[in-house]
């Protein structure tokens, strides 16, 4: 309870005292005063049943009209207290998300952390997911529980003092002695509520982890989903559905039979729930019926009693209520906490880079001595460079075959990959191309201007470096977004160079540039880059 407090505090504190300011606090004290509105409305609904009842049992017509007019003074109160207390609390939470939200994607996305999530030996699952989703449960929950809570403390103390005064006195014998015990009721409502609220807890207390499996279970579903889509062409040309049929099924089972784990456990927490709710209705009726029929009691007090008896019996059992919807905000406080871990993690790994590295120098230049990539363990090497000096204007090729740890060597180049040893220095501006050019979603002119904003380059620019690279045919679908995703593996390679010619680095990085091309188009291409660009360091890898 202690981490899981600490770990709310966590995610609250920074919001409600970062540059949002005051918003965040206003809209939460909003809430809770039309929360206090509510809770007003009904004291004076409690006490309008007496005034109400007692017209009836005095047979007075006008009394009787009167009262259905507050009435609708008091259901008005209610229901405007009702309708902004849920929207100013949606308010805020749809901004806490948003914080949220962004406080994670930039901790995932700074220093290649998203990359190197994928390195450590223990991680959590489905980043995306947590980010999507468990960041709005969080805040949702987080607000409706909280402000619940605030009401029901309030409603509590509003109530209980009208409780203990309808209650009429009990005389019991204790130790032979006759003793009076005054707010009988106030008694048996704690009573009630302190075993309902351990009953509730006993049952419910295994969906916290069902509702972990659950969101886990429901993430790794999707992905797969995913997969599938952005890898359907190689599944059609493999005929690999049926495969892909046994994943999914595979992965869908797990998500059923959590499901109905999920729902049998709910079912049990949920005839607790509504029968400890319906028996309360006319518990009080029962306690109290005796003075009622010994005309101790007056039958609006009756009424009142049973209200006032239902309403602090709720809210000193707000827990048996609200145990579902604060077992899943448990759950997705993990799944936050789990994900913040995992970013740390990385964070650290990304310092772990172990190369020697000498002081920027004047000019661009990349200088590496006996650079090492080792596997994760560090008891195996990736790959090797034994020596390489590169100044501005030279252009050299890695060759070696398949699989002999190129890629490996351009991570290490870059200070992507972490478990490298040896000298290393690179000056300069950067970029680095990877085989497999990536295509960000968007328009093609954002695909081609990537990793630089699509207002950053004019369209003269971009039309400029696709005819240089012989793509002078797209120059007219700059704004269409439907072409990026019809682009075949070698025109996303001569996209990869447009790219380094709108960006013109320093320093070009290439692995395997030009594997989709033949010889002809990757000479042409080579000469183009340097044309364009005479004073860049271009390193590539090659076969």
């Amino acid at each position: 309870m202690k981490i899981f407090l600490r770990s709310v505090w966590g995610y609250t504190k920074p919001y409600f005292l970062s540059r949002a300011g005051w918003l965040p606090s206003l809209l939460l004290a909003v809430a809770i005063a039309f929360q206090l509105i509510v809770v007003a409305a009904e004291v004076a609904r409690n006490q309008w049943r007496n005034d109400f009842f007692e017209s009836l049992q005095k047979r007075d017509w006008d009394e009787f009209v009167h009262q259905f007019w507050v009435y609708l003074v008091i259901a008005a109160v209610l229901i405007v207290g009702t309708v902004y207390q849920t929207y100013f609390i949606k308010s805020l939470s749809v901004r806490w998300r948003r914080w949220l939200t962004e406080h994670f994607v930039n901790r995932w996305l700074d220093d290649a952390s998203h990359y190197r999530m994928k390195l450590l030996p223990v991680r959590g699952d489905n980043p995306d997911q947590r980010i999507a989703d468990d960041t709005r449960k969080f805040a949702e929950n987080a607000l409706s529980l909280c402000v619940g809570l605030i009401g029901a403390v309030v409603t509590l103390a509003s109530f209980i003092t009208v409780l203990w005064l309808i209650s009429p006195p009990v005389s019991v014998s204790f130790m032979g002695e006759q003793r009076v015990v005054p707010g009988l009721l106030v008694w048996c409502a704690l009573i009630y509520s302190a075993i309902g609220t351990w009953v509730a807890h006993l049952i419910g207390r295994y969906l916290i982890p069902l509702n972990y499996q659950h969101d886990r279970l429901e993430g790794d579903f999707r992905f797969d989903l995913v997969r599938v889509r952005d890898n359907g062409e190689q599944i059609a040309t493999l005929h690999g559905e049926q495969v892909e049929k046994d994943i999914l099924a595979g992965r869908f089972a797990r998500v059923v039979d959590n499901w109905f784990a999920l729902i049998r456990r709910e079912k049990l927490l949920g005839f607790f729930s509504e029968g400890f709710k319906h028996a309360s209705l006319y518990f009080p009726y029962l306690v109290l019926a005796p003075f009622y029929f010994a005309e101790t009691l007056q039958f609006g007090q009756l009424m009142q009693a049973g209200s006032a008896f239902s309403i602090v019996r709720a809210s000193l059992s707000y827990f048996v209520t609200a145990y579902q919807q604060l077992a899943e905000w448990v759950a997705v406080t993990q799944r936050l906490d789990g994900l913040d871990a995992d970013l740390s993690a990385a964070q650290k790994l990304g310092t772990m880079h172990s190369c020697e590295s000498e002081p920027a120098a004047d000019m661009p230049g990349l200088r590496a001595e006996n650079l090492v990539a080792w596997n994760v363990d560090r008891d195996r090497k990736l790959g090797t460079l034994p020596s390489l000096h590169l100044v501005p204007g030279e252009t050299h090729t890695l060759r070696s075959r398949s699989g002999s740890g190129k890629t490996s060597i351009v991570r290490a180049l870059v200070s992507l990959w972490p478990f490298t040893s040896g000298r290393l220095e690179i000056s300069g501006r950067k970029l680095v191309l990877p085989q497999n050019a990536y295509m960000p979603p968007g328009t093609l002119k954002r695909a081609l201007v990537y990793p630089l904003g699509e207002h950053d380059v004019d369209d003269a620019t971009a039309t400029d470096a696709l005819a240089a690279v012989g793509l002078s045919s797209l120059a007219g679908h700059l704004q269409d977004e439907s072409v990026v995703g019809r682009l075949s593996g070698g025109e996303r390679q001569r996209i990869a160079f447009a790219r380094a010619l709108i960006y013109r680095p320093d320093v070009l990085v290439m692995d395997e540039p030009t594997s989709w091309l033949d010889q002809q188009a990757h000479d042409e291409l080579f000469r183009i880059l340097k044309l364009r660009l005479p004073r860049a360091i271009v390193l590539s890898t090659s076969t």
